[in-house]
């Protein structure tokens, strides 16, 4: 559900916009002036904004120009509403950032259709942004790492597909087909010395390795959106064991978020099948009898059994996206 940000002095209109949009299913959030709704964006995820233009404290004018010069609302639509109709108004707020402009009062179609517009509009444009991203960073950790492209995918890949057969919806899979190939990016961290050796590892070396998962929620968490706040999760906890004896933070059995006991399984099947300088690829059945005997121990049992039901289409994406 959508949620609008309402801002205007005036109770009556709040209560009217507020009343339209609940019809529509819209969540609202009101606020009476500029201060409050810029107080609203720190604490609540907004998805419109309809701003009103003259308002005591902190009028429309100045809300949207503080609005749009920070990196962390600048990408919300937002919308001016105003009985003021001279160009002169219009003109100062689309210079601000503002996205529309609807003149009280307001036709009431034109009102649903240009919100539900500017919704759709502010979404696909956050998305578009968001892989950008989320590409650009894969690029970033794949040129530091030993790993190759296509295991990355191969990890997003069959996350999804186990998500999709723990019956996540449709847009929370495809989320996490964006977000698993970045649950090493905290790599990017590392010294060449460490992350690149070829042998094994010194203890110290291994407790500078493990920094990594802390370090790639560190990155993924700069903005609040529902695909990086995913990845963030995700990087932060895929080497959680179900135990209790993994890292960072020692978590066990439930207390691991979902998303980390996926990517947990899936990522280790797919490197352990995989060569890299440092080793030799396994075999499908010595790779599965490990899987199986840390069911319990290293990985979600709930996990380890869903990956199992659906073998065939795991090969089957191992196969399709192999190393070239």
């Amino acid at each position: 559900m959508a949620t609008v940000l309402v801002c205007d002095d005036e109770l009556m209109n709040r209560k009217v916009a507020s009343k339209i949009l609940n019809k529509e299913g819209f969540n609202v959030i009101e606020a009476k002036n500029g201060l409050e709704a810029i107080d609203t964006l720190k604490e609540h995820n907004i998805d419109l904004i309809l701003m009103d233009l003259m308002m005591p404290e902190m009028d429309g004018y100045e809300a949207t120009k503080i609005i749009k010069s920070n990196d962390k609302t600048s990408t919300i639509p937002l919308i001016i509403i105003s009985a003021l109709s001279d160009r002169e108004a219009i003109t100062k707020g689309l210079k601000l950032g503002a996205n529309e402009y609807i003149s009280k009062p307001f036709d009431l179609v034109e009102f649903k259709l240009r919100v539900t517009n500017a919704i759709k509009m502010g979404k696909l444009q956050n998305q578009k942004s968001e892989k950008e991203i989320i590409f650009i960073l894969a690029k970033a950790a794949e040129y530091r790492d030993n790993e190759t492209s296509a295991h990355t995918i191969r990890v997003g890949e069959m996350a999804a597909l186990i998500a999709k057969k723990l019956s996540w919806d449709n847009d929370d899979v495809e989320l996490m087909r964006l977000a698993a190939p970045m649950h090493d990016m905290g790599k990017v961290g590392i010294a060449d010395a460490v992350l690149l050796k070829p042998a094994k590892l010194t203890v110290e070396e291994f407790q500078i390795m493990k920094t990594h998962a802390e370090i790639g929620f560190n990155i993924l968490s700069q903005k609040e959106t529902p695909l990086l706040k995913l990845a963030a999760q995700i990087a932060y906890t895929h080497h959680e064991k179900y135990d209790g004896s993994g890292y960072p933070n020692g978590l066990k059995e439930d207390e691991i978020p979902l998303s980390g006991s996926i990517v947990a399984v899936v990522d280790v099947f797919d490197a352990l099948l995989s060569q890299r300088p440092y080793k030799k690829a396994f075999s499908l059945e010595k790779t599965l009898d490990i899987l199986k005997h840390d069911s319990g121990t290293h990985f979600n049992p709930k996990v380890i059994n869903v990956f199992l039901e659906n073998l065939d289409e795991i090969l089957e994406i191992r196969q399709r996206l192999a190393d070239v």
